[in-house]
């Protein structure tokens, strides 16, 4: 279980995995989310407000959201989130949305089913959406650069490399099976976010099993590989799928955990 977290994160950078599991929400584990220094989002699941809560850290507190695809775990959690920030937060902050040509829509029409002609106003004023490939993320040290990804083609799969000031580079791989976008770029990176969605018996392209993820941290020995979106239940948790042995360099992450960087970039911790 998450804690409250402290006021030192505002000023060491860290990335909190506030959920850990796939699309079935495995045992002690809420869907795959990840907060950037309390304010920087990727995706949006439908458990989005309540990871927030257990974590102490309000909606009007989030200041930009990254979309990596448009599948339900990843994105049905975005009309939540904005009609908290209008009635409860009541913040006047903007948004930012980073997302692909055709998301603003997705997004919107979404809102329009969840909660019709209460978002209007918010969508049109509150939101800054932002399709730009790469970029800096304003008020932060943080930057970005969108890649594609192997997953259903339907949802127009994306991850990013995300690099901080430090130098520091996380890759956040999003849902994806392997693929030579992720090769390519998992040289330049200090950690790799890596989906483990299903077990080895099932033959999916658009997920990476855990043989796959072995795979991964044998050709790219300079990286710490750090899974979420995993099928397993979670370390303590009984029921379901056990949770997989992996090579020694694998960190299978728990709802909760904390990717700690240091201010040179070079050395980090996963503080559990």
């Amino acid at each position: 279980m998450a804690q409250v977290i402290d006021a030192t994160w505002r000023v060491m950078p860290r990335v909190q995995f506030l959920g850990t599991g796939n699309a079935f929400s495995p045992h002690g584990r809420m869907h795959a989310l990840v907060l950037i220094d309390g304010k920087i989002l990727v995706d949006a699941p439908p458990t989005l407000l309540p990871q927030l809560r257990r974590t102490g850290v309000s909606s009007d507190e989030i200041e930009h959201l990254l979309f990596t695809h448009w599948h339900a775990d990843h994105m049905f959690g975005f009309p939540f989130l904005i009609l908290e920030r209008k009635v409860v937060s009541n913040t006047e902050n903007p948004l930012n949305v980073y997302l692909r040509p055709g998301g603003k829509e997705i997004l919107s029409n979404l809102s329009h089913v969840g909660f019709p002609g209460s978002l209007n106003e918010v969508l049109k004023e509150d939101i800054n959406w932002l399709e730009k490939e790469s970029g800096e993320i304003e008020n932060s040290d943080w930057s970005y650069e969108r890649f594609q990804v192997v997953h259903t083609p339907e949802t127009d799969p994306h991850g990013y490399m995300l690099t901080h000031k430090s130098g520091f580079k996380l890759l956040h791989c999003g849902d994806s099976g392997p693929c030579k976008e992720i090769d390519n770029r998992a040289t330049e990176a200090n950690a790799i976010l890596i989906e483990m969605g299903v077990p080895d018996f099932v033959d999916s392209p658009n997920h990476h099993n855990p043989r796959q993820v072995n795979s991964l941290a044998e050709r790219q020995p300079h990286a710490t590989i750090l899974v979420t979106h995993n099928y397993s239940n979670a370390v303590k948790q009984k029921g379901g799928f056990p949770t997989p042995k992996l090579n020694e360099r694998v960190i299978q992450l728990e709802d909760g955990d904390e990717l700690v960087i240091e201010e040179n970039g070079g050395h980090f911790h996963v503080r559990k």
